[in-house]
């Protein structure tokens, strides 16, 4: 069967990375002319590492990133709302590592196998049939195959082969994302915290020794995409002073409205097209999912396509599996975003956290991070 994957970010190059081990060949077609560390950290979670080191390299990972011990949400001062024991936060024995998005790509790119090739600059501009086949239609150039797999992102141009309509929802609010040139009090290395305060988050976890992902968020308002970095300071004095060290540390900004997709009717054309990642289910970053149920689609989907089932039917397998948990991470992120940013229901989630026990907190989290036979 010839595959296509258009896309060469982390849900595409997993999916090329998956189908290899279970002996499939695939070429991935990535718009952009170099493969370059852009963007800023990632949090992978262990459902996320369970399918990465199944695929042989969460140990490179856990090399080029930093593995986070504890996960918790805090008040402005960094003092957690409820201390979670570590256990809480592991699962066999797995835990997150928070690392650079371009590195993890890099990663995945260099465990490419010779049957699994990348083709630089080739945007995806059209498809059409050939028969029982479809014919991908790219800048100057023209392939046939059986199964075309968008993970081409948020903005997926795939989709509209499989969908008529899709809506991008706009949280209303703004975001701030950067990489601190910064060493963190031994305190909180190896932590992942996230501060909320009236309206405002700020989260952050060291990437090595000297260098620090942050993420910022605000209730949106026009003059904030004009913000200077003094400002955005500003916006945080209340909070802890590693706060305005992480901000005033760090050259490069990166900025973005919080957006997520509207649930879609489906993900696949009952044929031989199938949607994967943010083409699928973008999330919005609260849970920090988005990355780590790409990852997991492309163990899904591979394993349905190596059970030599009709491929109508394993795309449909596929989206089966997978619908109840997407469906629970995208409005259960939707959902804490919302009440995070206002007084009322913050109060009452920060109760919440307080009155859950330890035991309960657990168990959520091992429904998070399970993935099926790993």
């Amino acid at each position: 069967m010839k595959i296509a994957i258009i896309g060469g970010g982390i849900a595409g190059l997993t999916t090329g990375l998956a189908l290899a081990k279970l002996g499939m060949d695939s070429i991935i077609y990535e718009k952009a002319e170099t493969l370059n560390e852009i963007g800023a950290g990632i949090w992978l979670q262990p459902n996320a590492m369970k399918v990465l080191q199944w695929l042989g390299i969460a140990n490179k990972i856990r090399q080029h990133g930093c593995t986070l011990n504890n996960m918790e949400i805090t008040y402005p001062n960094l003092v957690p709302v409820k201390k979670i024991a570590e256990e809480t936060v592991e699962d066999d024995s797995l835990r997150t590592v928070a690392i650079h998005r371009g590195v993890l790509q890099k990663i995945l790119h260099e465990a490419l196998r010779e049957n699994t090739k990348l083709v630089l600059d080739k945007s995806f501009n059209s498809l059409a049939a050939a028969g029982e086949d479809l014919q991908l239609n790219f800048n100057n150039y023209q392939a046939t195959y059986d199964l075309l797999i968008g993970a081409d992102g948020i903005h997926s141009r795939v989709r509209s082969h499989v969908v008529t309509e899709s809506e991008l929802r706009n949280s209303g609010q703004y975001c701030w994302r950067g990489i601190a040139h910064y060493t963190l009090p031994q305190p909180l290395q190896n932590m992942g915290k996230e501060a909320w305060g009236k309206g405002i988050r700020f989260g952050f976890s060291a990437l090595s020794n000297d260098s620090v992902y942050w993420f910022a968020v605000a209730n949106y308002k026009p003059s904030l995409e004009n913000y200077k970095p003094t400002e955005l300071a500003n916006l945080f004095q209340s909070f802890h002073p590693v706060v305005n060290e992480l901000i005033r540390n760090t050259t490069a900004i990166h900025t973005t409205t919080l957006q997520d997709l509207k649930r879609l009717p489906h993900w696949q054309n009952g044929k031989n097209i199938c949607l994967i990642g943010d083409a699928a289910h973008a999330t919005s970053p609260n849970m920090g999912q988005g990355a780590g149920q790409g990852i997991e689609d492309a163990y899904y989907l591979s394993n349905q396509l190596n059970q030599q089932k009709p491929l109508d039917e394993a795309l449909k397998q596929f989206e089966s599996q997978r619908r109840k948990k997407v469906d629970y991470v995208v409005n259960t992120s939707w959902q804490l975003g919302k009440m995070a940013h206002n007084p009322l229901t913050q109060s009452i989630l920060k109760g919440m956290m307080k009155l859950t026990p330890q035991s309960t907190i657990k168990k959520q989290m091992a429904k998070l991070y399970a993935v099926d036979r790993l």
